[in-house]
């Protein structure tokens, strides 16, 4: 995992920097080579902001939120990241069976000619 973090308008804290890290490492689950993490937090009108891209082998994901609490900006971006990335496993599982699952009756198809 490569793992960037930017700030803006904010002070870069070893606090932060190891919250995020210890998030990020969470993510270790859903990838099985490497992943790259941007990580943007930064203050304004609104409250904390937080912003994650996530770049894996042949995809991106966005997730960002916006708080009173940046540490709770943190946890909302995590939760959303796990959201999309567990419906994209999901997805690319249901394709690799539905895949298979026409093979199958293709070959059944031809089966039931040759009779």
């Amino acid at each position: 995992m490569n793992l960037q973090i930017n700030f803006h308008q904010i002070d870069s804290t070893e606090a932060i920097k190891e919250k995020i890290q210890s998030k990020c490492n969470k993510l270790n689950k859903f990838f099985e080579g490497h992943f790259d993490v941007k990580w943007t937090c930064s203050t304004g009108k609104d409250g904390h902001h937080s912003h994650a891209i996530i770049a894996g082998n042949g995809f991106t994901i966005n997730a960002d939120s916006t708080k009173d609490d940046l540490y709770k900006t943190f946890d909302d971006v995590i939760t959303k990241i796990e959201r999309q990335l567990s419906k994209k496993k999901t997805q690319m599982k249901d394709k690799i069976h539905r895949k298979h699952d026409q093979s199958f009756t293709v070959e059944e198809e031809e089966e039931q000619e040759e009779d």
